[in-house]
C-alpha cells in the first residue's frame, strides 16, 4: 500500500473530500494521488491548520494549508501552521522510514488581505526539524497541482 492510501485508511474519520472554509478554498485539481485531512479533526488540544494535505509518494508533498474568508491575523498563522508540521510529520513518520523524502508547503489563503498583515505573515518563517519553510500566501481559489509546480 502506498503512504498515501495507508493515511486515508488509517485516518478515515478526518478525512474530507476539499480543503474549504467558509467560502475559501484550495482547488485540488490535477492531483492523481492525495488525501486530505480535517486540522481540527486531528489534533483538539491546539490551535492547528485548516487541512493537511498529503500528495504523491516519491517525494511525499505535504501541504499545510490555512484558509480565511475574513481577515486574518498574523499571530495565530505561524502557530497554526507550525502544529499542522509536526501533526503531519508525526503521521508521516508511521508510514515511512527516515530516508523518505518530503517536501513541505505552507500555504494561507485569504479573501482579501490587509497589507500590513500580509508584510508581517510575509517576513515569517516556519521551522520544521530546524529546517525554516517560506509561508506562501495567496487569495482563494489558487490551485495546489499550480502552487507546487512554480514553485518545485
Amino acid at each position: 500500500m502506498t503512504v498515501i492510501s495507508c493515511i486515508k485508511k488509517d485516518f478515515a474519520d478526518t478525512v474530507i473530500p476539499r480543503c474549504s472554509e467558509m467560502g475559501c478554498k484550495l482547488k485540488l485539481n490535477n492531483l492523481n494521488s492525495h488525501v486530505v485531512l480535517k486540522g481540527e479533526s486531528i489534533c483538539h488540544n491546539r490551535k492547528i491548520c485548516d487541512c493537511i494535505i498529503f500528495a504523491r509518494d516519491n517525494p511525499v508533498i505535504i501541504g499545510i494549508i490555512e484558509l480565511k474568508s475574513r481577515n486574518i491575523h498574523s499571530s495565530e498563522i505561524e502557530e497554526k501552521l507550525t502544529n499542522g508540521s509536526e501533526i503531519a510529520l508525526d503521521i508521516l513518520k508511521k508510514y515511512c522510514d527516515n530516508d523518505t523524502k518530503f517536501e513541505f508547503y505552507h500555504i494561507t489563503l485569504c479573501k482579501s488581505w490587509r497589507s500590513s498583515e500580509y508584510k508581517v505573515i510575509e517576513n515569517k518563517k516556519i521551522v520544521v526539524n530546524g529546517k525554516k519553510y517560506d509561508i506562501i500566501l495567496k487569495k482563494c481559489g489558487e490551485s495546489f497541482s499550480m502552487l507546487i509546480s512554480s514553485l518545485g
